[in-house]
């Protein structure tokens, strides 16, 4: 038996890359089984908004609704990536599949990360680990940004990672560009830019050089879309119109920790925002939040610890199951929840639990520290206003990825004892 596993592991090994390549293939065509089962039905709300503003961008050049009028309510990265498909002709199935797409992309470029960093079996795993999490292959169905932002976000720790090798300042504006790109897809990765740069100050060998180039280029993107946004509306909007909307979502009176899409902000914020267009309505739900998280600051601290726990479940309540017709999707709740639990279980909590218990014999990586504190960080930022468990999707790529690299490690650990033995 330990002959048979000796073998096995070495074959994986040897034939790593084309494995990998083979599975992030499988994983775009479940995908697109997926997609071409649902058909043409929407399946979520923001869904038709996204075409309509890439339509209109293919069309007119305008960030604007069917009606034409502006918008800077959703972050523009997704609607700037699906508007050549449009011009090409690409209705929602077509877009759908489009975004899968970055499924495989994003997973053979975290293999060739990983592989680099511990070796082709760990690459392997972690292949094989992540599309196995559910609200990947969701979030790849769907119109949703956070396939984009995951492909940005493995794209752009992939760079951090060659920097530390290269120490090119070329692939520091690389850098600069991914995550200047990926801060337009969902902004509040703005606030996990100091992760980044902390990043290049302790492992970059040209420190200061490769720090401001990061901030210029990526305040640049930010910088030039602000530039846009206050031309459309005459107000300093520094990327999308929602993010007042959503900071009174997770911090009016009525919310809750686990889900803040469902309540009724106080009477005062709809008397104000009637008439108003949606950059002035951005301001009144921005001070409506801050107003209540300083009326009652023991509650709003109290809410937010318990909307940063929420971070870390497997499951949450989804509005397109009420809202859309024929829900989220074609399964069964009751079985929803149970192939969420199990694999979170599998692919996220135990092998990270494990870890955790075996750190002393398996240090981490320092690779791995930099996915801990971009996942944690991402649930900090995301507990400023509320938490969903597709909002972490992007950063459990890089968990799941990291829980690869220990499983990896602890097969080889028992093989190479193994090993030994049979030599004997």
């Amino acid at each position: 038996m330990k002959h048979l596993a000796v073998q096995l592991v070495e074959f994986l090994r040897k034939r790593a890359t084309i494995l990998a390549y083979a599975v992030a293939l499988i994983a775009v065509l479940l995908c697109w089984a997926i997609i071409i089962s649902d058909g043409g039905r929407i399946k979520s709300q923001d869904e038709p908004g996204f075409v309509q503003i890439a339509t209109n961008l293919a069309l007119n050049g305008t960030f604007a609704y069917e009606n034409g009028t502006p918008t800077a309510y959703p972050a523009p990265g997704t609607m700037f990536f699906l508007t050549p498909f449009v011009k090409l002709g690409a209705g929602i199935v077509q877009l759908r599949m489009v975004n899968a797409l970055l499924v495989g992309l994003s997973l053979v470029m975290m293999f060739h990360l990983i592989r680099r960093r511990a070796g082709p079996l760990a690459g392997l795993i972690a292949v094989v680990m992540i599309p196995t999490w559910p609200p990947i292959l969701y979030s790849a169905t769907t119109l949703y940004p956070q396939t984009l932002a995951a492909c940005l976000l493995v794209l752009t720790v992939l760079l951090l990672d060659r920097l530390t090798e290269t120490g090119s300042r070329l692939t520091a504006v690389s850098v600069a560009v991914a995550s200047g790109s990926l801060i337009l897809t969902i902004p509040i990765t703005l606030l996990l830019f100091p992760v980044i740069l902390g990043w290049v100050f302790f492992r970059s060998k040209d420190r200061l050089a490769h720090i401001l180039i990061l901030c210029i280029v990526s305040a640049s993107f930010v910088g030039a879309w602000t530039i846009r946004n206050y031309n459309a509306f005459g107000m300093f909007i520094p990327i999308a119109t929602s993010s007042g909307y959503n900071l009174l979502a997770g911090n009016t009176p009525g919310a809750r920790y686990n889900t803040s899409l469902d309540i009724r902000f106080q009477e005062y914020v709809y008397t104000e925002i009637t008439g108003k267009n949606e950059a002035k309505r951005n301001k009144i739900f921005t001070d409506a939040a801050v107003r209540a998280i300083k009326q009652d600051p023991a509650l709003a601290l109290s809410r937010y610890i318990g909307k940063f726990a929420h971070w870390f479940h497997f499951s949450n309540k989804l509005m397109s199951d009420n809202v859309v017709e024929g829900g989220a999707s074609q399964m069964n709740i009751g079985t929803r929840e149970v192939i969420l639990l199990v694999t979170y279980v599998a692919v996220i909590a135990l092998p990270l639990l494990l870890h955790l218990i075996l750190i002393r014999r398996f240090p981490p990586k320092p690779v791995e520290i930099l996915f801990l504190c971009l996942w944690i960080g991402a649930g900090l930022a995301y507990a400023i206003f509320f938490t969903r468990v597709r909002f972490r999707a992007p950063f459990d790529w890089l968990i799941i990825a990291s829980n690869g690299i220990f499983v990896a490690a602890y097969i080889e650990h028992h093989i190479k004892a193994w090993g030994k033995d049979l030599t004997k």
